[in-house]
């Protein structure tokens, strides 16, 4: 078995140095050396990159079949240290597939890194070399272990009571808390684990949340137009006047997007309105909004579960989503949504108090 790890080792850095070599300027070059002596690590490899001009620099190779975002993260903290023994200039993890989070967390630990689909990141000071380069989103070969998504009503609802409410918790209280089964939290919280969004104590307890983190990651299973029934309108006499008689509507709603945004906050006024209701044509003809092929200025949302209308607030007399829901939102809107959605968790990070429990 240690041989059959030790090639597939071996085959993984051949493959991931060829695919640098192709990825290199013109003239420069990589080869594998002898491991040099160092006091605290013994790498998988060593690669040297040679520049046009002879000027070298070591990579050492550190191989991970698969790697998790909580991996990442201890494995940074275990080698950005290394970076200069034995004149090396870099740690280089080659991995089968890193994910958008497993990269994030290498590149804050400062470590190069470069996956079997294409995803590169290196970075060098002398001799001056910045590769970055984008391979496959989703991993082709996935573990069939475990709960791998944030699709559905359950996750987002968990996803919404870590978001909403500050840590600690426990995975009963939590899935009380989101009206879920304990069995069903306990494996979406070894997802978000393993994807270095929360920790957890030896007790089982969630003690921290990267709650920005988590609704980016949210965000790649979730699409505001698509998760949720969209139905666009044309309010005929504009924006404001819908807002009117929108405030003057008695059943439930809440608006979404760029009108969600508090003020303190906003980059600029949305052009669409969106807004859940609990069935779109019955609204549209209560609030004198036409049906529309092109040109639509509101987007009636059908929401894909009644979380939309927990934890509402108010803004200019309106009820709005919470923040948490605001910001998936955004990010998968369009036009500058995704922007202002950045700038809101930029608002949010600043303002727990205003919006988390």
């Amino acid at each position: 078995m240690t041989r059959n790890m030790a090639s597939q080792g071996n085959s993984m850095v051949a493959r991931a140095l060829g695919a640098l070599s192709a990825r290199l300027p013109s003239g420069w070059s990589v080869r594998t050396r002898a491991q040099p002596r160092l006091r605290t690590y013994r790498p998988d490899a060593v690669a040297e990159i040679r520049a046009p001009d002879g000027t070298k620099a070591l990579l050492l190779v550190e191989v991970k079949s698969r790697l998790t975002a909580r991996e990442a993260s201890e494995l940074g903290a275990r080698l950005a240290p290394v970076v200069g023994e034995g004149g090396a200039a870099a740690v280089l993890v080659v991995t089968r597939f890193a994910s958008e989070l497993t990269r994030d967390r290498l590149r804050k630990a400062g470590l190069s890194y470069m996956d079997l689909t294409g995803n590169a990141w290196i970075s060098l000071a002398r001799p001056g070399l910045l590769i970055a380069t984008e391979g496959a989103a989703k991993d082709p070969s996935p573990t069939r272990r475990g709960t791998r998504s944030l699709k559905g009503a359950k996750a987002a609802r968990l996803v919404r009571a870590l978001s909403d409410w500050r840590p600690p918790v426990g995975i009963r209280d939590l899935a009380k808390r989101a009206g879920t089964d304990p069995g069903y939290a306990s494996r979406v919280t070894r997802l978000l684990e393993d994807e270095d969004l929360v920790q957890r104590d030896a007790s089982g307890q969630i003690r921290t949340v990267d709650w920005q983190g988590l609704l980016r990651r949210w965000s790649r299973d979730y699409d505001v137009a698509r998760t949720n029934r969209a139905v666009p309108l044309l309010a005929p006499r504009g924006v404001p006047a819908f807002l009117d008689r929108l405030r003057q509507y008695d059943e439930p709603y809440a608006v979404t997007g760029s009108l969600a945004v508090p003020a303190a906050a906003s980059v600029a006024p949305g052009r669409l309105a969106s807004c859940y209701v609990r069935v779109p044509e019955r609204a549209g003809e209560r609030l004198d909004l036409r049906p529309v092929e092109a040109g639509a200025n509101v987007l009636l949302l059908e929401p894909f579960d009644a979380i939309v209308f927990d934890r509402t607030r108010e803004e200019s007399g309106l009820t709005v989503v919470a923040m948490s829901q605001c910001v998936v939102d955004l990010l998968t809107g369009t036009g500058r949504e995704p922007a202002e959605a950045e700038s809101l968790v930029t608002w949010m990070t600043a303002h727990e108090d205003a919006w988390r429990a």
